[in-house]
């Protein structure tokens, strides 16, 4: 292990107060909102928080004129599904989305065939942008390679480049209707997976970790995403992503963040050699962006950061996801811990993981970091927080990953 040089600036932010690890983050939409266990947080129908009774702050997107959309997204299904005519389209706009991409429902009835179809619209954001360029399209191709595969993903309608239909550049998917694992207010604190037995919870997160070892075994050869090798958003392999995302530290806010830059370096020195041909990775695995029915995964979704690269990427991020969400209190009861999870994702990987996975966990820690200041300068940009470095979200972030560092330090030689 190289010598790791930033031990005071990791301790100075490991010994600070704890009191904002209660909070959580959709991350790519930047809703960052305090847990019940301060502000009682009212709950939607898809187990999400709603913002106007959270402690916290969503922006909110421009507000589109629905009819405008509505009569615009009638006219394009028609041209995609021509047999059918035009529809009757009804248009829901989800209020508290965030930084990220927007989303629209839609309903789309044809009275010529009697056929009623729910779909789901992902707007590309032209306002606030958490990555440093828009990854819509990458998304799209993605979902489409993925189609035939084992893993669950919504069937793709169509992609639209013209941002004169909609505003921006957008594609459409069917509707999966399930449940999701709400992460507003983190697990610990309630929502439908704490309300489950031990068991239960249990059961949820092997199927989550079971989307990854599908994932992580597909034939990446028969796989299109060949794109991703040449994607401006998504080098492959880990050095070209380490490369990406040092350009970038200034659109993240993070260029003086002394743990975020620690954090480099030590990425840097202690690049591992592939242990095997790289995979299509899903970028942002987490339970969160798992539609469910029942405790089955029924759509997989959230792939704007997907890339080439181990599987250990995912995992880690996965395992991150999961200790940001628990904060400074217990772990839920039930759900599995890091040791379990990882010796359950060895055995289906079928080779070891732990020799490189502290680095992949730095590697994590490091994105969400990036995320978390990017996420502060735009609420700060909005009136929102007095500063990037004041929002409790971006402190939690960079504590969590100075106490991944802090025990890399200690045996360094």
């Amino acid at each position: 292990m190289v010598p790791f040089s930033a031990g005071r600036a990791v301790a100075s932010i490991v010994k600070s107060g704890s009191e904002d690890s209660i909070v959580s983050c959709w991350w790519l939409d930047g809703g960052c909102l305090h847990s019940p266990s301060r502000h009682q947080a009212g709950v939607d129908h898809r187990g999400r928080v709603r913002p106007s009774s959270a402690g916290g702050h969503v922006p909110e997107p421009p507000q589109r004129d629905i009819e405008t959309t509505r009569r615009s997204l009638a006219r394009w299904l028609a041209g995609r599904l021509p047999e059918a005519g035009t529809p009757e389209v009804g248009v829901e706009a989800p209020r508290g989305r965030g930084f990220g991409p927007e989303t629209l429902w839609a309903v789309a009835e044809w009275q010529r065939t009697g056929t009623r179809r729910d779909f789901a619209v992902r707007v590309a954001s032209t306002r606030y942008q958490v990555l440093p360029e828009s990854r819509l399209l990458d998304e799209y191709r993605v979902l489409r390679a993925l189609a035939p595969t084992p893993v669950p993903v919504p069937a793709v309608l169509g992609y639209e480049a013209d941002p004169a239909v909609l505003g921006a550049p957008f594609y459409v998917t069917e509707r999966v209707r399930g449940w999701t694992p709400a992460e507003r207010p983190p697990y610990r604190s309630g929502g439908a997976l704490a309300d489950r037995d031990e068991a239960g919870r249990a059961e949820l997160w092997w199927a989550g970790l079971g989307v990854l070892r599908t994932l992580h075994g597909l034939d990446g050869d028969r796989l299109n995403v060949a794109f991703l090798e040449h994607a401006a958003g998504a080098p492959s392999g880990l050095g070209g992503q380490l490369d990406f995302y040092e350009r970038h530290l200034d659109h993240f806010a993070a260029d003086r963040s002394g743990v975020v830059l620690a954090a480099l370096d030590w990425l840097r020195e202690t690049l591992p050699e592939p242990a095997g041909p790289p995979r299509l990775l899903w970028g942002d695995a987490r339970l969160g962006n798992i539609v469910f029915r029942g405790a089955r995964p029924a759509a997989v979704l959230g792939w704007e950061t997907a890339f080439l690269g181990p599987p250990e990427a995912d995992l880690a991020w996965f395992l991150h996801v999961g200790r940001h969400l628990a904060g400074d209190g217990p772990r839920l009861a039930g759900l599995p811990g890091r040791q379990a999870t990882i010796d359950r994702y060895e055995e289906w990987l079928g080779r070891p993981i732990a020799g490189q996975l502290p680095w992949h966990e730095v590697f994590a820690g490091f994105r969400f970091a990036l995320v978390a200041a990017r996420t502060g300068r735009l609420l700060a940009e909005q009136g929102l927080a007095d500063g990037a470095s004041e929002v409790p979200f971006t402190r939690a972030a960079e504590r969590l990953l100075a106490a991944i560092l802090a025990p890399l330090d200690a045996v360094a030689v």
